[in-house]
């Protein structure tokens, strides 16, 4: 399995918190969906940091 670095493709318009407890300063969060035919994950701009501007798609089932 190849690992890549994924970048969220969400622009937001602030610096992240440094002191965030959700996302430790980095600005971003992973997510995990368990779905029965296999998990799916992907990172996503931290709701903490950004608050209002961030809006969460949420995945399907393949």
């Amino acid at each position: 399995m190849i690992m890549a670095n994924r970048v969220a493709p969400m622009v937001v318009s602030k610096l992240p918190d440094p002191d965030c407890k959700a996302c430790s300063g980095f600005g971003t969060v992973r997510l995990t969906a368990h779905f029965t035919d296999g998990d799916q994950e992907w990172e996503w701009p931290c709701w903490e940091c950004f608050g209002q501007e961030v809006r969460i798609p949420l995945p399907r089932p393949k």
